[in-house]
């Protein structure tokens, strides 16, 4: 079944189907005496229905005399039972919100047209469409000018050509199906007030572990990926100021972090101070027991960090070489909204 969902119209339509599945003749009567505008509605509804593939129907002396219910039609309902319960443990950040609504809209909307029957004010028919056409543009001027359909919308919007609201609407429907854009703009919206939460007891977010002579690789790309999405890093490039203890500093950050990334690389091991902070990292992961240690290895096997650190090996890592440095940044994002939902 399409993740689309039906009209208030037609899903009432459909269980008025269902509930009168065996009761002959029903709507023979049903569509006789309707005036023209509840007429139209009503064949509106079994065109829907026909299109989204929940029904069948055999049209005679202008009405359904045989009806057969498919199997989308029949799991329907729990079609959008399962919605809900989705949408109520993952509730929808401003960005699919005002995107859904922006599709839903489309439904009551006709194409615009540059003739009209006569009687019909042509710019009357045609505003609802220019309307959501502006919509659009607001739309896509707030959030989708990083994704990969952004230049065919610009384009578009700024032809205005006949052919722009049903574009738009076929670009609109390609991004709320864009899984990967979506899970980004989730991360950066769920991050951006992380900062404000009453929950912030601690003082970073993260605690950058590595050695120095992995930063120009990969340390400091992963520390601006982060920060791009407002959270809050113990990076001793950034975090130690002149004059400052580093001994002591370093040691207070590992206290005061809620997770630690740690780069573990050929670097990393047998280096005084990056083992240090990960025997800090081990004794507080040991003594709260919850999640603390994130590792990622660089450049290194599974098999080389089982050999080296074998506390650390029995911690599920992630490869350097499989995932990009903005990708890391939102799985850690991910785990930092989990660990701020779970303190709620």
């Amino acid at each position: 079944m399409e993740a689309d969902t039906l009209s208030k119209e037609a899903e009432a339509v459909l269980k008025e189907i269902i509930e009168n599945e065996s009761v002959s003749d029903y709507w023979k009567h049903r569509f006789e005496n309707l005036n023209t505008r509840d007429d139209t509605i009503l064949r509106g509804c079994f065109k829907e229905l026909r299109e989204k593939d929940m029904v069948n129907a055999f049209w005679a002396d202008n009405y359904p005399y045989q009806i057969s219910i498919l199997k989308d039609g029949y799991l329907y309902e729990e079609h959008i039972k399962e919605i809900e319960a989705q949408t109520k443990e993952l509730p929808m950040t401003q960005f699919e919100k005002e995107l859904c609504a922006l599709l839903e809209r489309t439904a009551h909307i006709k194409p615009p047209i540059n003739v009209a029957p006569i009687g019909t004010n042509i710019n009357e028919y045609n505003r609802p469409s220019e309307e959501w056409v502006n919509d659009v543009e607001i739309f896509y001027n707030k959030y989708l000018k990083k994704h990969s359909l952004s230049q065919r919308i610009r384009t578009i919007l700024f032809h205005r050509n006949l052919d722009a609201y049903s574009q738009l609407v076929s670009c609109l429907k390609s991004i709320s199906n864009d899984r990967d854009f979506i899970e980004q703009m989730d991360g950066a919206a769920s991050t951006s007030t992380l900062k404000q939460s009453p929950l912030a007891h601690l003082e970073y977010d993260v605690f950058l572990s590595h050695a120095n002579a992995d930063k120009a690789e990969i340390v400091e790309e992963l520390n601006a990926s982060l920060e791009k999405l407002g959270i809050s890093i113990f990076y001793d490039r950034k975090a130690l100021d002149w004059g400052d203890k580093w001994k002591e500093r370093i040691l207070e950050g590992t206290q005061k972090a809620r997770f630690a990334i740690i780069v573990i690389s050929e670097n990393f091991f047998g280096r005084e101070w990056t083992e240090i902070e990960l025997k800090e990292f081990l004794n507080r992961q040991d003594q709260n027991g919850q999640k603390l240690i994130l590792p990622i290895i660089h450049n290194i096997t599974n098999e080389d960090l089982r050999n080296k650190y074998p506390l650390v090996a029995d911690i599920q890592a992630i490869d350097s070489k499989e995932y990009s440095c903005d990708e890391i940044a939102l799985l850690f994002a991910k785990q930092l909204i989990k660990r701020l939902k779970t303190q709620e």
